[in-house]
């Protein structure tokens, strides 16, 4: 088979997965990195401008040999695959997945790339040589800004449904267009293979992914084209697709967005959603739209809304609202309900600013080690977030400013609100 040295070479490997290529190398066995690791060099992840770099994804070592010779090789490593051909190897950089390709070098590799199914998964990288194995010319696809299937027989999508999720979450993570043939082929198949369509945590997971991507539309409208959408989560409206884009990716937000349609509580146990996350989508929905909701009532709706959610989580519900309305400028109603959101939120900036100039907030009844010892947890941003909850509390209602009432509304606070990532406990 061609090996070609054309393209340039991706960055260097973490120097302990380089090690263990070495040692592979060192052995006879030829190693290859694949993976996203590899589209991430070849085209990058957009990103806007100042925002953090993303990790690297972590390469997947194809290793050309069979699977007795690699677990000679690597004695170590955890049999992670059928036929014991997928190996877990741990190293100072994390956990790597070593793949046995079977058969001798350049057939062996050019069958396991195939078998991935889809382009981006389909090219693989020498470091040793600097060699390039792409059987199906997938780097000028993905350089060109495609998603394509690696081959049509068998339907990649019909071989293995999960790569409907491992396409919608290439295409958000890199900003790629699906090719004609690859959407054809998805939707050939969604009717043979619906009820294998991994749902549950797995969807979940590959959705996350997708809301959080800076291009998230790429990936939902995959979904929705190929019928993967109104299969697992019917209800659900095309327009939320492009709206989420517009909000703030913050995950209980997008994702009452999203849901906002359908039955929210039934996607959220088919989704198998985590019980906080679950509650802080929830909150986001019963509120929404808040000229419907709390708007009527006033200041004492603004009160109310002050008492359930921070600023940015308010900041967040005008803003939904508001792209909805955007979207019908000329209906009457619809005017009408923007000028009523309008109306809201002078009431609440009201209410927050006589409960700051009343001296009535400066000091809590909870102060930060109170607030410690109530979680349970040491320092940190959490205590923070915590203060300011309890502070916009007191702000909407002075009288709430006492031991027992901040004390519960800081366990339903932290209940619907912190997540493992707080590190509470």
């Amino acid at each position: 088979m061609h090996r070609s040295s054309s393209f340039h070479a991706p960055r260097a490997l973490p120097a302990p997965i380089a090690e263990l290529c070495s040692h592979l190398e060192s052995l006879g066995i030829e190693t290859f990195s694949q993976g996203e690791a590899l589209l991430a060099d070849l085209i990058g992840q957009p990103q806007e401008a100042g925002e953090t770099p993303r990790p690297r994804p972590a390469p997947v070592l194809l290793c050309a040999t069979d699977a007795r010779t690699l677990l000679d090789a690597l004695p170590h490593a955890v049999v992670t695959g059928e036929q014991r051909s997928r190996l877990t190897q741990a190293t100072a950089a994390g956990p790597v997945d070593v793949l046995a390709t079977e058969a001798g070098a350049d057939e062996g590799l050019h069958e396991t790339l195939i078998r991935f199914g889809l382009g981006p998964l389909g090219f693989a990288y020498r470091p040793a040589s600097g060699d390039w194995i792409d059987p199906r010319n997938q780097r000028a696809a993905c350089l060109a800004g495609r998603l394509e299937p690696l081959g049509l027989d068998p339907n990649p999508f019909l071989a293995a449904p999960r790569r409907y999720w491992i396409a919608a979450r290439l295409l958000a993570e890199y900003a790629l267009t699906p090719s004609s043939e690859l959407l054809e082929a998805a939707g050939k198949a969604l009717p043979l293979v619906a009820d294998q369509l991994p749902a549950g945590a797995p969807a979940r997971r590959a959705l996350s992914v997708v809301f959080g991507a800076r291009a998230p539309q790429a990936g939902l409208a995959f979904l929705r084209q190929t019928g993967v959408t109104d299969r697992l989560f019917p209800g659900s409206r095309p327009e939320s697709d492009a709206r989420i884009v517009r909000l703030p990716a913050r995950p209980a937000l997008r994702w009452a967005a999203w849901l906002r349609g359908g039955s929210t509580s039934r996607g959220l146990v088919r989704l198998r959603m985590p019980q906080r996350l679950a509650r802080q989508i929830e909150r986001f929905q019963t509120a929404h739209p808040l000229d419907r909701t709390l708007a009527r009532r006033g200041e004492a709706g603004a009160r109310r809304l002050l008492q359930r959610f921070d600023a940015d989580e308010i900041s967040d519900l005008i803003r939904w609202r508001r792209i909805e309305l955007a979207e019908r400028p000329e209906d009457a109603e619809g005017q009408e309900a923007a000028e009523r959101l309008e109306r809201f939120e002078a009431h609440v900036e009201a209410v927050r600013d006589a409960a700051s100039k009343s001296g009535r907030v400066r000091t809590l009844a909870l102060d930060g080690r109170a607030v410690m010892d109530a979680l349970g947890a040491g320092p940190g941003p959490h205590v923070g977030r915590a203060l300011s909850h309890l502070a916009e509390v007191v702000a909407a209602e002075p009288e709430a400013n006492t031991t027992e009432r901040l004390a519960a509304e800081l366990d339903r606070w932290a209940r619907e609100t912190l997540g493992p990532e707080d590190q509470i406990g």
